[in-house]
């Protein structure tokens, strides 16, 4: 009788731990934390031209139509089946707004080479250099996303548009303007790749916008 009771009192314990493992199993998983992503620091490059031979330019605010002012998600679309949707990753955030990255990128670039690069704020006299007025450069961030054209090909697509104006009393002057687009293959079909893909292509951007300024803009 005791050999019985002993051997139901194991069978209960044992039922009991599997029943304890079963509720562990099908608790939820603690929340994957939040990765951060910024666009690190600007490649060094050898300038194209000396300081002497780079105009002296006053870069506005960066205008973003397609970004939420305060919105830091790293955004994504899906071409293959909506292109017209932008989604978020759920786990990815810049760690400062896109525009606000974006132009701060772009402007270490411009500065490459030893241009000097002024701020022109909105309705404020543009900044002069040795009592002259420089030109204003304003750009536009019109596209910032990582874009799947299939489920396991992807690239970053950064689209900028730069319109470059003589501010005058009157009202300014257009100059010049133009559209600059990248599109750089990202190497895998998640958030990180897409944060590199994107940080390639505002280089690659910054490269084309110092090469146009040095054509539309001289000393």
């Amino acid at each position: 009788m005791q050999n019985h009771n002993f051997h139901w009192t194991a069978k209960a314990c044992g039922m009991a731990l599997c029943a304890a493992l079963v509720g562990c199993s099908a608790l939820p998983s603690p929340p994957q934390p939040v990765v951060r992503y910024d666009l690190g620091a600007v490649p060094a490059l050898r300038p194209a031209v000396s300081a002497t031979g780079l105009m002296p330019v006053a870069l506005a605010d960066i205008q973003a139509p397609l970004q939420a002012e305060g919105n830091m998600a790293v955004r994504y679309r899906l071409a293959y089946a909506d292109a017209q949707v932008l989604h978020a990753y759920t786990q990815a955030r810049w760690s400062l707004p896109p525009s606000q990255m974006v132009q701060q990128r772009l402007r270490e670039h411009l500065s490459q080479g030893g241009r000097v690069v002024l701020s022109a704020e909105a309705g404020v006299i543009a900044p002069s250099v040795q009592g002259r007025q420089v030109p204003v450069l304003r750009l536009a961030l019109e596209e910032f996303s990582h874009v799947f054209s299939e489920a396991q090909q992807s690239a970053g697509w950064v689209r900028v548009r730069a319109t470059l104006v003589n501010p005058a009393a009157q009202g300014d002057v257009l100059m010049a303007q133009r559209l600059f687009e990248a599109r750089p293959v990202a190497t895998a079909s998640n958030a990180a790749a897409g944060v590199q893909a994107l940080t390639r292509g505002v280089d690659d951007i910054g490269i084309q916008l110092n090469a146009w300024l040095q054509t539309v803009v001289s000393p």
